[in-house]
């Protein structure tokens, strides 16, 4: 999530008819809390549905890529490689214009109109950014049709079609567009309706909403049938850093009949070149006998001589059915890591989609020579790795890395790599890296806990002391530029003080987290005494808890408390939350937390009347919630709190609940935005039956909605079945046949793979 709005924080309120249990110091008795309203699914269902190859059967790209207001999924239906640099799409509009956070990859599913199909974007962001070289097939050239409001054309619905590695579509004016990709390569097929004047145009000045076009140019040659030139946008957070150049070569299959270049609006037939943001070219073609024209867009970061090779080594001849094969091929490879078992047809569907969208993000940012645009403006080589850029890291490190982690290694070792790149050449952790520049989007130094989550969990093959500096440095000095915002103040006072600026207070816990992490990373550095020092500064948390309230609260300079925050409002100390969001983002030190608030008794009780509040608000996902807010990542592991304490019964019915209220197969099919796929993990490792505990080895069980999957690791197979009623909670569980005495397992128990058993009961129990 990355966008909120006064009108949405105004009406968040909210809907339980009960009083808030607001409570007071830790230990003073509970008042009761309120009734639930949710009762947990009964019976039983005994239907298996099992997948069947090809996998990418299952996955409908349009599952995300609706929703209204909050809910907006912000995913997109266009072709890509896994983790691909060039993404390929439909721009869309509505009559009135299109709304920018509803189109932060450019497209809404209820959206009439085309404007253009743009070759980069992000997937589930709350920001807009990227949507470079705006590609738009038509019937004849007018100066109208440089703009894109000039251009856009209503579409048949019935015709749109994607799958993994394709998109295909069927204009009002007949023409139909194909679209696939290689890696750094977008394929188009256009089909003219007979006898048509087939034209293709290319806009440097396209853009999505909320997105400037501050240079670019094009340049045309009839001659090899290619039109190249570069645009550099500057979107929500691009412009941070003054903005992102894209590179292309546009190489077509036929020979130009007639051709011309624009700016602003004005058309100069017969000539070849012109600069500025507002510029474009066409050409118009003489259609082989079936309509076709067919053009391939190569893409760079780093200049135009790249796009040229990208081309050349990628899409040397125009083949689009045997690309959109290898496409289909590469898909159903990184799908088929995952075998699975549902209950029914819809859940395959959500559960291969899921997969899918955690493949999208972060992008492949290196060039077919291995060279890549670091965060210092400098070309360098990847030695030994492949660079990624696209970190969304205060949402990534969740669920997204831990579960790359676990079922692509090879992919988040070349991460890992990236973000110590990152780190060595921008002088800083990365935050929030998008393309060549750190935009510091979000809060936290979550890239900490990605490197600490990745080592506890067996990957090793990075630069460990080259990370670890610059690490250390970023908790412990003001860098010249990164880092850590206000670390002398939190290393000092071991809080940020609210005067110090907004989301202090999720700062101060997001640090004490970082901290745990970094911890962990100086213990396998060998460096004992910063590990001593940063475990200490782990429980800084502890300097936010206001016993007063009973809750954790942001904090003034000089120690004193707010008396006037409303704990189910977003308060300027916490990043897109409220207190009762953030009082519970301990997820490094759940014990400490529950003895802070009383005792474990005292915790479980609270927490289950959250969770009861939480399912009285008001349904469905337009608007914030107060309490349990699936939509926005601070609250993803707190139904996982329970598993902590070794209460697996409840934390399978809460986590059930956020999947059957949250997630479904259709355009809204999921909770809010994605977040490069975060999500969407959320979901597998839910669904799946266990879930990461943060930054640690261990995993936490729970309750399935799959009867059975199987993951494919590089030690071997791990796989996991229930047995007992499908509605039931866990109740005891066998790991390769010996019984777990508590609700989870270790990395290093399924490294070779092995078979996790979860019994489930209709009643709870004490664990077995």
């Amino acid at each position: 999530m990355r966008s909120s709005t006064a009108l949405a924080i105004a009406l968040l309120t909210a809907a339980c008819s009960s009083s808030d249990p607001e409570r007071p110091a830790p230990g003073t008795p509970d008042p009761p809390g309120p009734e639930t309203c949710y009762a947990p699914p009964e019976g039983d269902d005994p239907a298996r549905v099992e997948a069947i190859a090809p996998f990418r059967r299952y996955v409908d790209p349009f599952i995300g890529t609706g929703g209204v207001g909050f809910g907006v999924g912000s995913a997109f239906p266009g072709p890509q490689r896994p983790f691909g640099m060039v993404r390929p799409g439909p721009d869309t509009t509505s009559p009135s214009g299109a709304i920018a956070f509803a189109h932060c990859s450019g497209y809404a599913y209820d959206d009439p109109f085309i404007y253009g199909f743009s070759q980069t974007r992000m997937h589930g962001t709350g920001i807009v950014d990227y949507g470079h070289i705006g590609l738009m097939p038509t019937l004849g050239m007018t100066a109208e049709k440089t703009t894109a409001a000039g251009r856009r054309i209503a579409y048949d619905k019935a015709t749109e079609r994607a799958s993994p590695g394709s998109y295909d579509v069927t204009l009002a004016d007949g023409v139909h567009v194909e679209i696939t990709a290689t890696e750094r390569v977008a394929l188009y097929r256009t089909t003219f309706p007979q006898g048509s004047d087939a034209t293709l145009l290319l806009d440097i000045g396209h853009a999505l909403p909320g997105v400037d076009i501050v240079d670019g140019q094009v340049d045309l040659d009839p001659a090899s049938q290619q039109i190249t030139g570069f645009a550099k946008v500057a979107g929500g957070y691009s412009g941070r850093y003054g903005g992102m150049p894209v590179y292309f070569a546009a190489r077509f299959n036929q020979p130009f009949v007639t051709y011309g270049v624009f700016q602003g609006g004005a058309l100069a037939q017969g000539e070849f070149s012109r600069t500025g943001g507002d510029v474009g070219a066409w050409a118009s073609f003489d259609p082989q006998a079936d309509g076709q024209v067919g053009v391939a867009i190569a893409i760079s970061f780093v200049d135009v001589a790249h796009a040229r090779m990208n081309l050349a080594e990628e899409a040397s001849t125009f083949d689009f059915d045997a690309v959109r094969s290898d496409a289909e091929a590469a898909w159903e490879s990184a799908l088929s890591r995952m075998e699975i078992v549902a209950r029914k047809e819809s859940d395959l569907r959500i559960a291969y989609t899921a997969l899918y969208h955690t493949l999208l993000m972060p992008t492949l940012a290196t060039e077919v020579d291995g060279t890549y645009r670091g965060l210092d403006g400098d070309v360098h080589t990847a030695a030994g790795f492949t660079y990624y850029t696209d970190f969304s890291l205060w949402d990534t490190y969740r669920t997204l890395h831990p579960w790359l982690t676990l079922l692509y290694p090879e992919r988040q070792r070349d991460m890992l790599q990236s973000m110590v790149a990152m780190g060595v050449e921008g002088g800083a952790p990365p935050k929030w890296p998008l393309g060549i520049g750190e935009t510091g989007g979000m809060v936290g130094d979550s890239a900490t806990v990605v490197f600490a989550d990745s080592w506890a969990r067996g990957l090793r093959d990075f630069d460990l002391g080259a990370a670890y500096d610059v690490l250390r440095a970023s908790a412990t000095t003001e860098l010249p530029k990164g880092g850590r915002n206000h670390v002398l103040e939190y290393a000092e006072k071991g809080f940020i003080g609210i005067e110090s600026g907004g989301s202090s207070g999720s700062s101060t816990l997001e640090y004490a987290l970082d901290d745990f992490a970094l911890a962990t990373l100086a213990d396998a550095h060998g460096r004992g005494d910063d590990a001593t020092l940063f475990k200490e500064r782990s429980g800084n948390w502890k300097n936010l808890w206001d016993a007063e309230s009973g809750f954790l609260l942001g904090r003034h300079a000089d120690g004193r408390f707010p008396s006037d925050d409303d704990h189910k409002a977003w308060q300027d100390y916490w990043a897109e939350g409220t207190t009762w969001h953030y009082t519970w983002f301990v997820p490094h030190d759940p014990h400490g937390l529950a003895e802070t608030m009383g005792g474990r008794e005292t915790f479980l009780r609270r927490l289950d009347d959250y969770f009861a509040m939480s399912t009285c608000q008001l349904a469905g996902k337009l608007l914030p919630k107060p309490y349990y807010w699936h939509s926005n990542e601070p609250v993803l592991f707190i139904p996982w709190l329970y598993g902590e304490l070794d209460e697996a019964a409840r934390a399978a019915t809460w986590s059930r609940w956020a999947l059957a209220t949250e997630y479904g197969d259709g355009p809204d099919g999921l909770p809010g935005n994605d977040d490069g796929g975060t999500m969407s993990a959320w979901w597998l490792f839910t669904a799946s039956g266990f879930f990461p505990r943060i930054a640690t080895s261990e995993y936490l069980i729970g309750a399935p909605i799959l009867p059975e999957i199987t993951l494919k690791l590089p030690g071997g197979d791990f796989t996991i079945t229930t047995t007992g009623p499908a509605h039931g909670v866990p109740v005891r569980a066998t790991l390769d046949g010996q019984s777990l005495g508590r609700p989870r397992f270790d990395q290093s128990q399924i490294a070779a793979g092995g078979k996790l058993v979860i019994e489930l009961a209709d009643e709870a129990r004490a664990w077995e």
